[in-house]
């Protein structure tokens, strides 16, 4: 029998479907745009808290926030959940416009890469659905560094609902 993978297992593949789509969503995004003055780098760092503290931009969080199980939905075979995960990126840019720019394009590009998806894992019987249902902007902050120079930093967040459908047991 396979166990319930339940969370961590939607989260990886939410987290693996960015990591192998983000370079080319955000090259699109950025020739669709008409303007190489703003870059849009890869991400330079992964994490699935929401509490680290140093970390190279741009930096991607993927935190899992609440898993819902309604009872008539599941049953002795399978789970059939609804999850709430929240994909942030943070940013930085000298530059307070070029920086605003940057989180509009790479909003762009998450939204691409996973709304209205169909993720699964077939090994652990395990399929998912992905919907953006939001999206947030923090405002802008500056960074100060060592050597009296700033940057400005802001986060851009997509809050996921994930149709969550699995059978932990063998076929």
């Amino acid at each position: 029998m396979i166990p319930a993978q339940l969370v961590e297992i939607s989260r990886d593949l939410v987290l693996d479907q960015i990591k192998a789509n983000i370079a080319s969503s955000l090259a699109l995004v950025r020739t669709n745009r008409n303007d190489p003055q703003v870059t849009t780098e890869p991400p330079k760092s992964y994490f699935i808290f929401d509490g680290a503290h140093t970390y190279q931009c741009p930096a991607v969080f993927a935190v899992v926030d609440s898993m819902d199980v309604p009872e008539p939905q599941t049953g002795a075979n399978f789970v059939n959940a609804l999850l709430r995960l929240f994909v942030s990126v943070v940013i930085e840019d000298r530059e307070a416009d070029k920086l605003t720019i940057k989180a509009e394009r790479y909003q762009a590009a998450l939204f691409d890469i996973l709304h209205w998806r169909r993720l699964e894992d077939l090994p652990n019987n395990l399929k998912i659905w992905v919907r953006v249902v939001r999206c947030s902007f923090s405002p802008l902050y500056t960074k100060e560094r060592g050597d009296d120079l700033g940057e400005f930093r802001k986060e851009v967040s997509l809050e996921l609902e994930i149709k969550h459908w699995e059978n932990p047991t063998n076929f």
